[in-house]
């Protein structure tokens, strides 16, 4: 029988947390948003006089924060990562060799040639795809893989490349356009927005009603439309 991601998930969450109403208010809004925050303030998820698994046990207790995120494609979840909020450290499960976060979320009339604009977390991903482009694939690194350049090159000839700014980011951008135009992918570097590293930078200020943050995302919606994007 096909799970539908909504069971999958709460299937997920049952594993995290042993109570029913605990792992529903994880659950809920998890097939809209991809991912919740879970915090002791929401539900205790810090590890103690908990059943976790062990693969997540040691990660949870750690950090006061922790983001679920959950890549779904085609109504099922493909995989997840846990995400700390205090310094940035992951851990993934599932996630499949050459998947990209976000794949099964592209705009409901993507063809091949549509731009697609990569970011690389899941974050930035999931805030592209709120007020700038569904058009947008996570790589969850700062640069792509052959076999992600392989995939790519099935869905499209044409690539916007908006990965963080700073040192990583640049250098995963010139290797990744080198990748890519092997596989016959045109490749638009989008010029850094002034004041963010990324995309969830820009999710913080807007979160905290920053006066210039909508004008920071129409300076981005601006340079993909120009490029031939499709915004929102």
């Amino acid at each position: 029988m096909e799970v539908d991601a909504q069971q999958q998930l709460f299937n997920i969450a049952r594993k995290i947390t042993t109570s029913r109403s605990k792992y529903e208010y994880i659950a809920s809004g998890l097939n809209q948003n991809n991912y919740r925050i879970i915090t002791d303030g929401e539900v205790n998820i810090k590890g103690k006089d908990i059943d976790l698994p062990t693969w997540v046990r040691s990660f949870v207790a750690a950090h006061k924060e922790v983001i679920l995120i959950a890549n779904i494609i085609r109504g099922k979840v493909c995989g997840m990562l846990l995400r700390a909020t205090d310094d940035k450290a992951f851990m993934d499960y599932g996630f499949k060799r050459g998947a990209f976060y976000g794949i099964g979320s592209l705009d409901p009339d993507f063809k091949f040639g549509d731009p697609i604009m990569l970011v690389e977390g899941a974050i930035d991903c999931d805030f592209a795809k709120l007020f700038i482009t569904k058009n947008c694939l996570g790589v969850l690194t700062s640069s792509v893989s052959e076999a992600r350049a392989m995939i790519l090159s099935c869905l499209t000839n044409r690539v916007l490349l908006f990965l963080d700014n700073d040192e990583a980011g640049s250098a995963g951008e010139r290797s990744t356009k080198n990748r890519l135009e092997k596989y016959g992918i045109s490749v638009d570097i989008i010029p850094k927005t002034e004041g963010i590293k990324d995309l969830g930078d820009l999710l913080d200020q807007y979160r905290k009603a920053d006066l210039f943050v909508e004008s920071k995302i129409n300076d981005i919606k601006l340079k993909v439309s120009l490029r031939g994007g499709k915004v929102l």
